[in-house]
């Protein structure tokens, strides 16, 4: 009816463990999920995707890989825009070390979107346009360099990198 102290604590100390195992697995869980977060992550940037096709033995590999951007305004009359850029630089050297060397490359703007404004004083209208500028880069497969075995991330890889 009544538990001994020494039952009492092999009772607590069971819960306890048993409280451990299920955070321990929960941990793994959470663990597991991340890594395959990441693994996923990687194999839709353009460095996973070149992984993937190296070790498919593709002989091309291309990408896509934004590298500006123009946001245009027009209002009151007047239109002006602002320029951002960013470089490729670090992913055409990921996707380099994998084993593809770059062979051409070129850039499109492509428009995603426009405003217009009427001419203060003057006939007609100002129009600014905003979009993205994209490189496309058509990488050559470089069989002096080793395929990996898989197209797992690389240690250093972050999701969102």
């Amino acid at each position: 009816m009544f538990d001994s102290l020494e039952e009492k604590a092999a009772k607590k100390k069971a819960r306890d463990e048993e409280q451990a195992r299920i955070a321990a697995a929960e941990a793994a869980q959470a663990q597991s999920a991340a890594e395959e977060r990441r693994r996923k992550a990687w194999l839709i940037s353009a460095a996973g995707g070149a992984a993937e096709a190296k070790v498919a033995g593709d002989e091309f590999y291309e990408c896509q890989l934004q590298v500006g951007m123009h946001a245009g305004r027009a209002s009151f009359g007047e239109a002006s825009g602002t320029r951002q850029v960013q470089s490729p630089a670090g992913t055409l050297m990921q996707i380099e070390r994998i084993g593809w060397r770059l062979e051409h490359v070129d850039h499109v703007f492509m428009a995603t979107g426009q405003t217009s404004t009427g001419r203060v004083m003057l006939s007609g209208e100002n129009t600014a346009v905003s979009g993205v500028i994209v490189g496309i880069y058509l990488f050559r497969n470089d069989r002096s360099v080793e395929s990996p075995s898989a197209a797992e991330p690389p240690p250093d890889f972050v999701v969102g990198s």
